[in-house]
């Protein structure tokens, strides 16, 4: 199925684009296995952590909700969408 993957703030340069359209599984696991084929393999590290849980200093919506307010499994679907902000900073 096609997923569109956004990133947003430093992630944009780090991997020199906003957008990228995804051809992946129904899983989160699946998007960053194929985000990481096109952005390179450190993207997963974007998501999950090194024990291969969601990272919670990232904030991930799929279409719009938050991932931490999505209660059960994640499944995708086809044309969904999925955005990645980095934490915020400043002061």
């Amino acid at each position: 199925m096609r997923i569109t993957l956004k990133l947003f703030a430093f992630l944009r340069d780090e991997y020199g684009t906003k957008e990228v359209q995804l051809e992946c599984g129904e899983t989160l696991e699946s998007l960053a296995e194929a985000a990481s084929k096109i952005l390179g393999k450190d993207f997963r590290r974007e998501i999950f952590d090194e024990k291969g849980e969601v990272r919670k200093d990232r904030i991930i919506l799929i279409n719009g909700r938050n991932l931490k307010d999505i209660k059960g499994e994640i499944r995708f679907k086809d044309g969904d969408a999925v955005a990645v902000f980095p934490p915020a900073g400043g002061g």
